[in-house]
Parts: structure tokens; C-alpha cells; sequence
């Protein structure tokens, strides 16, 4: 009798992405790409072949029809970002697809569930809308006498915009569109208005704020000025019948003010709820003595739309934890919780009553509001009242960054209910998690994933509080990986970038800001190089090989730049460079100079790193011998033969004196293994008795030598010293910052009452927060295989620490790597997505001939493999760690001494 049973069959693939968005609305790339995960109740497979099909219909897509594409089966074990290649896709057209993936056994899975995208306007001809202007509010009444089928609404309002129909908000962006080069590039967004419309009088109406397009006279000297508000909008209807209708800004909208006296990002809202026009956007409002709108010359920039970029939201609420009085008739609320946002206030008094709100992150001594950080923003709600009844406000047009907020003028005594906190920020989904057994580290990261989320305002921004609020090219760059092992961060940065190379110049170079709104030309070394580092992250974690593609010339073009500023190639421009080290502004121990010159060597590495990635193969030749030109020109200068270490300041004082030590002048040359070979143990122990003596295990860097600071000590095997810095709670140290009342993290290792430079929610420092994940919980990508194709697995045992473990929701599907110990013994857990493989290194704790179990089996013993469980594939000792190679699926292991 044969056997009867089956080989596992593959599930259906599941999580579908198109351009790493779910269903995505209004795209205007010409070949999407697609991605999946995969699921499998075996161990260790892999994808041998997968088919897509794509539809013009929900007809054709369940009858299994491709009839826009059918790749056939295709004998690839690509699973992420594979791109289109079909029929020309259509503006305005929704398709439908579907992906089923054979296994390495060649069994077939069963088809996912149907997955959409629906294009938006392809060609810049497809927009008959004109722009309009001339108000606050703009309205148009129009007439349906058929069924609607299907309706969408493409729409930008420059600075910002609400969309309105038949008197309800469509639609849950706010602070729309994002932020741009509005001369540049354009941001519209596509809505499904079909629920909305009626047959009958509808009413389509649209509010306008100034954002960064209007900017007040008082700025303009040294921030981008555009224009006045203005609008474009194109809504096409199809009705039951098959007939459609377009409808656009034209000469027959009407437009009026409104209760928004003034809106400002800096200096917040004023409204007037004596002004409201009730009822404007709804069907029935007598709109006599409105204007005829006026049309409004175009940005210039190109439209493009926001289908995949994460929307500005509403994500959460704060209720205040403490109501005070510190002053007749002034009261401040505390939310616990410095965040971005605004309150929603509720009040009731009489008409004309005039309530202020002022936003803070400080108090004073005797419990009023400090906002001296703040500088020229004026951060100031003003509500004015109509007095009927109970009254609820929020503004629309601005935001703010905030744990305080003092309200003035309230009409009689609030109440601690009088106020709630509005969280927003954009809207990137969390995919990973970070806990361990030291409550100090878990608290600093749950102030880095606030201070991130509070700086993503459609742009990476510094700060979201004071007059400020850009898009600094250094901040961004050094917090994205941690961003990146936090949250979906693919399509927020695929928009950033897509905003640094707008800004490029001819020369190639690009500027500190971005946009640039602040005209900051040519960028410091380690600010500019956030061309080059994120979209090399955007490979390493989501094996986008695109992103690198179109981006190669601006990458390149800025290598290039900084070569003409280069001598000897030896780069010595600097504005900035290790900024904010404790107790200063700029680096005493480390001249900027020598930070533009690590940064041009390793941006020359990365570059040569990415010619190879393309194909280019003389342009890798090229850079490769440009970063050891690099190197050898910043060792001929800046190492010191006689002190076994670098002197930033040797050209200056000659080779006399290591009195001038410089941490990140070493950290980051120990890092990109710049140092000579025979000086590099040396060099080491130089640092680490800086480090462990001279400042008794904390920080002397800045945010340049922070970002290297952890990871450098963890590769030469010192994560023991990376742990001690981080558990410290004096000054100066995250700690620090937390048993001082920090809920963020902050601009200065100090805390400075009266300083202008003293953000207390800055991401620049966030950095560290990556080494969370890499090297305590030891989830690492390998850049020969990206997106998580392979997977390092290494955790560090330090310290006091007994357990740690980390989860990240990868392109490819769930990763986990979680450990206890306890006494001689460590229990490692590890999950591994389908289509993935990864190299597990378990610590053998000194132990000289461990025994390693999984699932209760033993696998190593007499320092020896034995291939007894399904899924681990090989194991070898080295130094401090047996590694096994294994494929996909969840592993429990356990190591002990014989």
C-alpha cells in the first residue's frame, strides 16, 4: 500500500503590497511593483517560481485572467518589488491582482485574495482644472440627475487644504499636501467621493491655509516666499449608465472668508466663530454675496501624486495628567508627554469671549510656561467665541510641538476635561518592537519613537516647536536607520529623496535643508551626504534596487562635488560638523573639517558599493580607488604615528601632544577601517581608555561621533562599554535627559532654561536606538543579500542584562530574535520569514564545549554538527560563537555547558 501522504502544499501568499502600499488610489508610477509574503508550514522553504496576474476587472481577475498581464509561471525566488510589466496602464483606471508562488518542491499555492491600485492623472495633460484663488473658502454648486457609479476627487491646496462635500470633511489627511519645493514639485491627492455625492444639488467646497506657500512678510528675507493660497481640483464622476462627467476649478467657483482670521506653522491659528458661515458647504445656502474666484497663476511645479506617501493623520488622543494655577486666572495643562499636535478645546461663554492657548515644552520655576526655546514662533491659539452653548474648537492649518499648554481668557475655571491633546504626525505604520530587562534602555526607546514620530511632518524635520521645523539633511540622515528597524519608512523616504533631487543644483550639489526653504547652499559634508546614505538604506532593508537607479546621477553628482572642494583629497569644507558634543554648540576636540573628510571617504566607499549594485563597472573602479586616495590623504594628516591615534588638530600643533584627543575622530575612522592595520589595537585601547577613564563611560561626541559611537565599540568586541554608556543616568547621557523629566530626546546633552538652542524633542541623537535592535537584540540585514534575503542573527549578552529581543515586520514577513539567561544556560528564539535564510550566532558564554538543543534536539555537541532537525542546514564554531546557517520557520535553541 502506497503512502498517503502529502507533501506540504504552499499557503497563498498574503500581506500584497503595491509600491509598498496596500490598495493604493491615485498612483502615477508606470510600472508598480509588487511584493508579497509567503507561508509555509515547513521549515526552510524558499520560493522556486511565482505568477501575477492583473485584471481590468473583478470579472476577469476571479476567472483567473490576466488580460492586462499574465507573467506565467516565472522560475524566480523574487518576492519584493517586482515591477510590472504588462499593457500600458490607463489614468484614473483601477486594476486588480493577484500572485500565487510555487515552492523549492514545486508545489503550486493556492492564489491570494485579490489585491487593487487604482491609477491617478499619468500626464500632466490629463489636468483640465485650473488654479484658483481669491479666498479662504471656495465653493461650487453642481447638478447630478443620474446614479452615481463611481466618483473621485483630485485636489491640492497650496499651502494647505480641507476637502468638503454636501457639508461633511472628506477624507483623513491633514496638513495636506505635504511639503515641497512648490516651484518644483506639486503633492495632490486622489479621494473616493462616491458615498458623498447625490442626486440633486451638491455642494463641493474646499478651505485654504497658508502652510509653507504664503509665508508672512516678517520671514520672507530668509525663507522661500511662493504666493498667495491657492487650489486645483478635478473631480470625474461615472455614472450607472456608463456615462461621466468632469468637473474642475474654473471662473464659476465662488469664493468668500471665513472664521480663520490667521494661520501661521509658527505662530498658530486664530479663529473667530463669530465668522462661520454656517451651512457653505451644503446643499441650500444662499452664497449671494460671494465672489467670482480669480485664477491663479500655476506653482510651476510638477503634479505628482501622493497615492503611496503616508498621510499627515490624527493618530491618537492625551488626556492632561495635571491641571494647574500658577498665576490669577492663567492655567496650564500637563500631558505627561511631549508630542506633535494641537488641543481640542471645549468651552462655553459668551459671544466674543476671547480664549488663548500657548504651547510649551518647559515650565518655569513657578509653574508657568517657558517658551524662551520657542524663539520668534508665538505657538498661540486665539478662539474666539459665538456664544452659543457649548463650543469645540481645534485649529486646522498649523501644529505644534508641545507637553504644556497655558490657556488664558477662559470663561470661568476650566476644567481638567476643558482640554485634550490631538496627536499628529505622519502616518508610517510601526513594524518594529524593542524590550530587555533594563527599564532605563526600554525607556529610551520609547522616547526615540516619540521624538521620531513627533519629526515626521511629511518631511524629516529637526524640531517640531521652535521657528524652525526644517528638513535638515544631517538630522535625517543619521536617525533613518533607527527610523527604518521602527517604522514603514520606503515610501515616506522615497518622497524625500525624490525632494533632494529636485533641489540639486547644476554643480551637484545639494543643500543643508530640504525643501529648501531656507536657501542653504552648498550643504555641510555630513548633512549633504543624506543623498547617498538613505537610499542606500532603502536597498538595504527593502531591496529597492530603484531607488538606487534613479538616484545614481544625484548620488554621484555630489561625490563629484565634494571632490572640487577637496585638496590633496583631503575635504576640509565644514559648517557644522560633530555638533552639539556635550557642554558646546560646535566640537572644541573635533574641527569640522575633519568629519567632512570621513564623511567624503565614506560616501566614495558607498558609492563605489552602488556602481557595482548597477552594472557600473567603471564607475565602481573609479571610486574604490577615490576612497583609498581619501584614506591615505586624511591618515597622512590627521594620524599621529607617535601617539597611535588621530589629532584633528596635529596640523595645527604638530605631532607633540595628544592633549587634544577627539572620541569621534577616532570612533568613526575605527569604524570604516581607515586605521593602519598594525595601529588599529592601538588606536582601540587609546579610545577605550578615553572612553572608560578620562570620561568614566559616557559621551564626549557629538551627533556625528554618537551615530558610530555604539557600533564601533560592538565590532571590536567592546558592546560591554556601548552597554555602560547607555545604562548611565549623570550627565551627560540619555539617562541624563530621562531623570531630568525628559519624555523625548533632547537638542543638548543640557538642560539649558534659557538658551534658544534647547529643543527638547530632537531625533538627532536617535540614532543610538538602532543598536537596540542590532546589536542587543542582534537582528542585522547583509548587504550582499538585501531586503532581508539573508538575515544576521546576533545578539550580545552584556552587562546585567538577562533577556532581550526585538520583532520587525520586514518586506519579506515577521523576524524575531528573542533570548533569556539564566545561570549557565541561554535560550535563544528565532523566527525566520518564507523565502528567507539566516545565520544564527549564539554566545557560548565561555564555555569551552557547549551543548546546543533546539526544539529539545541536539544539534552541536563535542564541538561538532549533528543534522537532526529540519531547517538548520549547517553549524561552526568561531571565537566567541557557534553559528547555524537555517532557512525559514520559528526555532527555539538552547545552549548549556556538557
Amino acid at each position: 500500500m502506497g503512502n498517503s501522504l502529502k507533501e506540504p502544499r504552499p499557503e497563498s501568499p498574503i500581506d500584497l503590497l503595491c509600491e509598498y502600499c496596500v490598495n493604493p488610489v491615485g498612483l502615477d508610477v508606470s510600472r508598480p511593483r509588487f511584493s508579497w509574503v509567503l507561508r509555509h508550514e515547513e521549515r526552510g522553504r524558499k520560493q522556486s517560481a511565482y505568477q501575477i496576474l492583473v485584471s481590468s476587472s473583478m470579472e476577469n481577475i476571479a476567472r483567473d485572467i490576466g488580460d492586462m498581464w499574465d507573467s506565467g509561471k516565472v522560475c524566480s525566488n523574487q518576492s519584493v518589488n517586482v515591477e510590472y510589466s504588462g499593457k500600458t496602464l490607463e489614468s484614473g483606471k483601477i486594476y486588480y491582482w493577484k500572485v500565487r508562488w510555487w515552492d523549492d518542491k514545486d508545489q503550486a499555492s493556492p492564489y491570494s485574495k485579490v489585491a487593487t491600485f487604482e491609477m491617478g492623472l499619468l500626464k500632466q495633460e490629463d489636468w483640465r482644472a485650473k488654479w484658483i484663488t481669491g479666498g479662504t473658502l471656495l465653493r461650487r454648486k453642481f447638478r447630478l440627475d443620474k446614479t452615481v457609479r463611481l466618483a473621485r476627487a483630485y485636489v491640492s491646496g497650496l499651502g494647505y487644504y480641507e476637502l468638503r462635500i454636501n457639508g461633511k470633511r472628506i477624507g483623513d489627511r491633514y496638513l495636506d499636501p505635504g511639503q515641497t519645493d512648490y516651484e518644483k514639485i506639486v503633492l495632490y491627492s486622489t479621494y473616493d467621493i462616491t458615498e458623498f455625492l447625490k442626486e440633486g444639488e451638491n455642494i463641493i467646497g474646499i478651505m485654504l491655509g497658508n502652510g509653507r506657500y504664503n509665508v508672512k512678510p516678517e520671514r520672507r528675507p530668509f525663507h522661500k516666499h511662493y504666493g498667495e493660497p491657492r487650489a486645483i481640483a478635478q473631480v470625474k464622476i461615472e455614472f450607472i449608465d456608463g456615462s461621466h462627467e468632469v468637473l474642475v476649478t474654473d471662473e464659476e467657483w465662488m469664493v468668500s472668508k471665513g472664521p480663520i482670521v490667521d494661520n501661521d506653522i509658527y505662530d498658530g491659528e486664530t479663529y473667530d466663530a463669530r465668522l462661520e458661515k454656517e451651512g457653505w458647504d451644503a446643499p441650500g445656502y444662499n452664497d449671494q454675496g460671494w465672489e467670482k474666484t480669480k485664477m491663479a497663476e500655476a506653482p510651476g511645479g510638477r503634479m505628482l501624486s501622493q497615492a503611496t506617501f503616508p498621510p499627515i493623520r490624527i493618530v491618537g488622543m492625551l488626556q492632561p495628567v495635571r491641571l494647574t494655577n500658577p498665576k490669577p486666572s492663567v492655567y496650564v495643562f500637563d500631558f505627561g508627554q511631549n508630542f506633535t499636535g494641537w488641543v481640542r478645546l471645549t468651552v462655553n461663554g459668551p459671544r466674543g469671549t476671547e480664549v488663548r492657548l500657548r504651547y510649551a515644552e518647559a515650565l518655569n520655576p513657578d509653574g508657568t510656561i517657558n517658551t524662551r526655546n520657542l524663539r520668534d514662533a508665538r505657538v498661540t491659539e486665539i478662539y474666539i467665541l459665538k456664544g452659543e452653548g457649548v463650543e469645540v474648537y481645534e485649529p486646522r492649518f498649523t501644529y505644534h510641538g508641545f507637553r504644556y499648554v497655558e490657556i488664558t481668557g477662559f470663561p470661568g475655571t476650566p476644567t481638567i476635561s476643558s482640554l485634550q491633546g490631538v496627536i499628529v504626525h505622519s502616518y508610517v505604520k510601526p513594524v518594529g518592537g524593542f524590550l530587555c530587562s533594563n527599564q532605563l534602555l526600554n525607556n529610551i526607546h520609547k522616547n526615540v519613537l516619540w521624538g521620531q514620530l513627533s519629526n515626521l511632518m511629511s518631511i524629516p524635520t529637526d524640531c517640531p516647536q521652535r521657528d524652525e521645523r526644517m528638513g535638515w539633511m544631517g538630522d535625517a540622515q543619521l536617525s533613518a536607520e533607527e527610523a527604518i528597524y521602527n517604522f514603514d519608512m520606503a515610501a515616506f523616504y522615497t518622497k524625500w529623496i525624490q525632494d533632494i533631487k529636485a533641489a540639486r543644483k547644476e554643480d551637484g550639489s545639494v543643500p543643508d535643508v530640504v525643501p529648501p526653504y531656507w536657501s542653504l547652499y552648498p550643504a555641510d559634508p555630513a548633512w549633504g551626504r543624506a543623498c547617498i546614505v538613505i537610499p542606500w538604506l532603502l536597498y538595504l532593508h527593502y531591496g529597492d534596487k530603484r531607488i538606487l537607479e534613479e538616484n545614481y546621477e544625484l548620488m554621484k553628482g555630489w561625490v563629484d562635488f565634494l571632490g572640487t572642494k577637496a585638496e590633496n583629497h583631503v575635504l576640509k569644507f565644514s559648517k557644522y560638523g560633530d555638533w552639539c558634543p556635550p557642554g558646546h554648540i560646535k566640537s572644541m576636540e573635533t574641527p569640522g573639517e575633519v568629519i567632512s573628510a570621513l564623511c567624503y571617504y565614506e560616501d566614495a566607499s558607498l558609492l563605489s558599493k552602488v556602481a557595482r549594485i548597477l552594472g557600473k563597472t567603471e564607475d565602481e573602479k573609479k571610486y574604490v580607488e577615490l576612497a583609498e586616495k581619501i584614506k591615505e590623504g586624511f591618515n597622512r594628516e590627521y594620524f599621529s604615528e607617535k601617539h597611535n591615534c588621530y589629532l584633528p588638530l596635529k596640523g595645527i600643533l604638530g605631532d607633540v601632544s595628544s592633549q587634544f584627543y577627539s572620541q569621534t575622530a577616532n570612533i568613526i575612522p575605527l569604524y570604516l577601517e581607515m586605521v593602519p592595520l598594525s595601529k588599529v589595537e592601538d588606536a582601540l585601547k587609546r579610545l577605550l581608555n578615553d572612553i572608560t577613564i578620562t570620561y568614566d563611560n559616557h559621551v564626549n561626541t557629538g551627533i556625528i561621533g554618537t551615530r558610530y559611537l555604539l557600533e564601533t565599540l560592538t565590532k571590536y568586541g567592546y558592546a560591554d562599554v556601548a552597554y555602560k554608556i547607555m545604562s548611565q543616568t549623570t550627565y551627560p547621557s540619555l539617562g541624563y535627559m530621562i531623570k531630568e523629566g525628559a519624555t523625548t530626546l533632547w537638542e543638548r546633552w543640557e538642560y539649558l532654561a534659557d538658551s534658544g538652542m534647547n529643543s527638547h524633542n530632537h531625533i538627532m541623537f536617535g540614532s543610538v536606538d538602532a543598536w537596540f535592535y542590532k546589536a542587543l537584540a542582534g537582528i542585522n540585514v547583509d548587504s550582499e543579500h538585501p531586503g532581508f534575503e539573508k538575515i544576521i542573527i546576533k545578539p550580545h549578552l552584556v552587562g546585567d542584562l538577562t533577556h532581550a529581543g526585538a520583532s520587525l515586520k520586514t518586506i519579506r514577513g515577521l523576524v524575531i530574535s528573542r533570548w533569556v539567561r539564566g545561570g549557565n544556560s541561554l535560550t535563544l528564539e528565532v523566527t525566520v520569514p518564507v523565502n528567507s535564510v539566516a545565520e544564527v550566532y549564539i554566545p557560548t558564554m565561555g564555555s569551552t564545549n557547549p551543548i546546543v538543543k533546539e526544539g529539545g534536539k541536539v544539534i552541536w555537541r563535542d564541538n561538532a554538527f549533528f543534522e537532526s532537525v529540519p531547517g538548520i542546514i549547517s553549524g561552526r564554531r568561531e571565537e566567541k560563537h557557534i553559528i547555524f546557517s537555517i532557512g525559514s520557520g520559528s526555532y527555539v535553541f538552547l545552549i548549556e555547558e556538557a
